[in-house]
């Protein structure tokens, strides 16, 4: 049949294109959404910030086992002791535990032996410390009947290590680390004094099958920059100039007209976790230029001279 149109162009309806998915395609289709769906079911949130990113529901197989920060060390401070239940909570009337295994899992996933720092007395397991990274134990506890223990149960904590700071000043525009009082801190991109730092774990840490291997790189750093005045022999404490939240400063003094005499200062940075404080010595490093510790020399704006005639 045909379909008159008096000689006007017929009129264009845009049609979407969707294809058919069949047979394989679609199954494959299903699998790589179930697969991610199931990834972000089981992974911490990244860069971690709190001490709920390092947790996935409370799930010890997937993070910690507590979002509150209960289960989150530094490596100095890594001492906590874990308690099991003293009787089966699924009995009535209730029955006593009379014995407790504790054992901690290992690199390959298996349940061995503790390290000399756990030491398990009953129902307790008292840790004094830990190394840095993921740390999962397991508790076996049994009625009396050595035959027919109850089901294993695991608790997960996580340590954070030490960190290791080194900064430098960017010598990428070659600057010139002394200016003039007067016309303040260089502000031309090709001039400026920019101060860098690198951050890295202080040694390796313990793994857990299952559980992700963090960098550094998977953790929110606070960095906190300070001036310390070192023009006499006897300079006196640093002082806070900036925080950033990346490793980069740069230098932003404003001009000073006043007069005033020559300065030489040293820059430094300080580096911790956003997550937890940790540190009993600061993370720190004075910032470096060829090697040595970097001073920035400010001159001060001498006065006009006065012309006299003879």
């Amino acid at each position: 049949m045909k379909i008159a149109t008096l000689g006007r162009p017929r009129s264009f309806y845009p049609v979407l294109l969707i294809p058919v998915i069949r047979g394989n395609m679609f199954k494959l289709a299903l699998a790589a959404l179930a697969l991610l769906f199931a990834l972000s079911a089981h992974a911490q949130t990244i860069p971690v910030k709190t001490p709920a990113d390092l947790s996935v529901g409370d799930d010890p197989t997937k993070g910690t086992s507590t979002s509150t920060g209960t289960t989150l060390f530094c490596v100095d401070q890594s001492g906590f002791t874990l308690t099991s239940s003293t009787a089966d909570p699924t009995s009535s009337p209730s029955v006593n535990y009379t014995s407790w295994l504790w054992q901690e899992i290992d690199a390959s996933g298996n349940a061995g032996a503790l390290p000399a720092t756990a030491t398990p007395t009953n129902e307790k397991l008292v840790v004094t410390s830990a190394t840095p990274g993921w740390h999962t134990y397991q508790v076996t506890a049994a009625t009396g009947t050595a035959s027919c223990p109850a089901d294993p149960v695991i608790f997960t904590v996580f340590v954070l290590p030490n960190l290791t700071v080194t900064s430098a000043v960017d010598q990428t525009n070659t600057p010139s680390l002394t200016y003039c009082a007067a016309s303040g801190a260089p502000t031309d991109p090709t001039k400026q004094i920019n101060l860098t730092s690198t951050v890295g774990f202080n040694g390796s840490l313990n793994s857990v099958p299952g559980l992700k291997q963090f960098q550094i790189s998977d953790f929110d750093l606070s960095y906190t920059w300070y001036r310390q005045d070192v023009t006499t022999a006897s300079p006196p404490p640093p002082t806070q100039v900036a925080t950033t939240t990346t490793g980069n400063y740069t230098i932003t003094d404003p001009p000073v007209t006043s007069a005033g005499t020559e300065k030489k200062y040293k820059y430094s940075v300080q580096v911790n976790y956003k997550v937890k404080t940790c540190g009993a010595t600061p993370y720190s490093a004075i910032t470096q230029s060829s090697g040595v510790d970097a001073v920035i020399t400010v001159t001060p704006k001498p006065g006009k001279p006065v012309i006299t005639i003879q």
